[in-house]
């Protein structure tokens, strides 16, 4: 297990995968049993254990900002190569020029 970066994290144990006939639309009603065993003390921090059922989106967890922030910057990155592109063509020069430079070229 990683380091994690804030205080508080929470990590994934299992997953209950929805393309199987039991779980298709939901868990089933009954009784379900975790057993926790001590593998990490947590004792000598203050730490606590919990299990949390919890779903998640096709952006991740429970935060959805981080997953929007990853899709803002793509977009964003990819709009910036496309105009430095067209900047590139229309106003760069050509490899004629850049490669008959001389003392007396002007800039």
């Amino acid at each position: 297990m990683r380091t994690a970066a804030l205080p508080t994290f929470r990590k994934l144990y299992r997953r209950i995968e929805p393309d199987q006939a039991l779980f298709k639309n939901q868990m089933p009603n009954g009784t379900y049993y975790l057993n926790v065993t001590y593998n990490y003390p947590v004792l000598q921090f203050e730490g606590t254990k919990k299990m949390i059922l919890s779903t998640t989106s096709w952006l991740g967890g429970k935060n959805p900002f981080l997953g929007i922030a990853y899709i803002v910057v793509g977009c964003l990155c990819l709009v910036l190569g496309f105009v430095f592109l067209v900047i590139h063509i229309k106003f760069g020069k050509s490899t004629h020029e850049i490669v008959n430079i001389t003392p007396r070229t002007q800039f």
